[in-house]
């Protein structure tokens, strides 16, 4: 009777008592691709590329996951639940500088000239006649956040320093609409379509994101799973792109789609404008910079990274 070698009989054990996750870890295409998105406009492509298929024509098995909130997906990035995400430029920063593996691999969107994301609107019985008095009335908005970053931002592009405005911290946007209409707190940051919905309610929209460049959205994925599957990611980019180009070319095919995983309000359905997806890009330099520069300032990031630290390169269609 022939047996095994003790080397090889090890080697078969190791090759059948291995858990599946470890070889999901070293193979090219993992089994399926965990992507965490919070329900918002700019997520648009992903939903597309889900529902048509364009994830399963470069071979790939991806799950969208949603989330309630930023949080609840930067936690779930942490523990491993996800293998990355669509958000905006700052948190994967933050994420980075607390050592959380994690990069930017693409921007999705950004603001057009055509139309705006996010917009300063004035409460429907605001007495206040400008902008600077506006800002020191109060702004509602989540302070420490991207939403911060903007109204800093778009009100020192109105020459209105940011020791003169007052921040309002009202993290939840629902909250902060139904405050904004019932004249709770003088003024709100608010995204679309929530920002149009208060204007039909008696909002006064005062200064919004349209074509400041301000407002990229990005891809990003943890550093171990860019490390373990670099081609998967690369594809995963390139069924972004092609869904982009799908919603460029039929918006109102894609409308059904956005309405429903876009949560757009029931008397927006059917005229909310489509937006309109540029190719997958690597973030600019300089608004990166900007972005990484304001958070130092705040003392939310101390750690020093660069621009390599933070957004990785060669993952483009």
């Amino acid at each position: 009777m022939n047996f095994l070698k003790p080397p090889i009989l090890i080697l078969l054990l190791a090759i059948f008592l291995t858990p599946v996750g470890i070889f999901a870890s070293i193979s090219e295409k993992p089994p399926s691709i965990p992507f965490g998105t919070i329900p918002v406009l700019q997520a648009l492509p992903l939903f597309v590329a889900s529902e048509k298929g364009f994830f399963k024509e470069q071979g790939l098995n991806v799950e969208i996951v949603l989330f309630n909130s930023a949080m609840e997906k930067d936690i779930a990035l942490t523990s491993g639940r996800i293998a990355g995400y669509f958000g905006d430029l700052m948190t994967p920063m933050v994420l980075q500088a607390n050592n959380t593996g994690i990069r930017i691999t693409a921007t999705n969107f950004n603001t057009t000239r055509e139309q705006r994301m996010f917009a300063v609107l004035a409460a429907p019985q605001s007495t206040n006649k400008g902008l600077e008095e506006m800002a020191k009335a109060g702004i509602a908005t989540s302070t420490n956040t991207i939403s911060e970053y903007l109204i800093t931002r778009l009100l020192q592009q109105g020459k209105i320093s940011k020791d003169k405005i007052n921040f309002i911290d009202v993290k939840n946007i629902p909250i902060r609409l139904q405050m904004l209409l019932s004249n709770q707190v003088p003024a709100a940051l608010l995204p679309e379509p929530l920002a149009s919905l208060a204007e039909t309610k008696g909002a006064k929209s005062l200064l919004d994101d349209k074509g400041r460049g301000l407002s990229a959205t990005v891809l990003a994925f943890s550093e171990k799973f860019l490390k373990s599957h670099p081609q998967a990611v690369k594809s995963f980019q390139t069924a972004v792109d092609k869904a982009s180009d799908y919603i460029n070319k039929n918006p109102q095919e894609v409308r059904a789609i956005m309405n429903r995983e876009c949560k757009i309000p029931e008397p927006f359905r059917d005229v909310f404008p489509i937006p309109k997806f540029p190719r997958l890009a690597a973030p600019s330099q300089k608004q990166v910079a900007d972005v990484y520069n304001w958070l130092q300032e705040k003392k939310i990031i101390t750690k020093n990274l660069t621009y390599k630290d933070m957004v990785a390169d060669g993952y483009l269609p």
